[in-house]
């Protein structure tokens, strides 16, 4: 009776662990980031496709996330583009990629409610750094493959990025911007027996 009893009570705080694995995922080429904004002419938008991604996911047993331990992603400034060369060149000069040729954000914490995961962190554009919530939609297509969206509106004045101008100033960007990203993560790790 002794032995039932220990082996009940050695499941009941064992088990739990048996329903999470942590895997570590990487960005694929299918990974898209893009920042929209306005100006006195027209809508712009400015995309990469180079963007690095690492993020440590937690799973139920049923495979839904149960929680998200890291996530780093760094952005090369100048991968960035609008496809028009004068325009990339005063945004190039407005984030001073000559100086701060990245653009991360490192996850503080984070929340997971079904598919919609929120995280607080840390952005850092043209070399100022600020705290901000960042919520994506995550859903996971394979044992393999996640695919996460989200977007999220900045004011370039927040990281000191003066706002570009064109024409010799008789254009002007609006200080508003959208950062918007369309992440597909590959899995590049086995689970691991327990997380922390």
């Amino acid at each position: 009776m002794h032995n039932t009893t220990l082996s009940l009570l050695l499941t009941a705080v064992l088990s739990p662990l048996a329903l999470f694995g942590q895997i570590t995922y990487t960005q694929t080429q299918e990974t898209t980031l893009t920042i929209a904004g306005t100006s006195t002419l027209h809508d712009w938008t400015m995309t990469s496709t180079a963007a690095t991604c690492q993020a440590d996911f937690a799973f139920q047993a049923d495979g839904s996330p149960a929680g998200l331990s890291r996530l780093v992603v760094s952005l090369p400034a100048e991968s960035l583009k609008s496809h028009k060369d004068a325009m990339d060149k005063n945004a190039y000069k407005a984030l001073r990629t000559d100086q701060f040729k990245t653009i991360t954000y490192s996850m503080l914490t984070t929340n997971i409610q079904g598919p919609i995961i929120q995280t607080t962190g840390n952005l850092t554009i043209n070399g100022t750094t600020r705290k901000i919530d960042l919520q994506a939609t995550c859903q996971r297509l394979s044992e393999y493959t996640l695919h996460c969206t989200g977007k999220k509106e900045l004011k370039m004045s927040d990281y000191k990025v003066e706002a570009p101008s064109f024409m010799f100033g008789t254009i002007k960007t609006g200080d508003a911007i959208t950062l918007s990203f369309d992440v597909k993560l590959a899995k590049s790790s086995s689970p691991n027996a327990t997380i922390k």
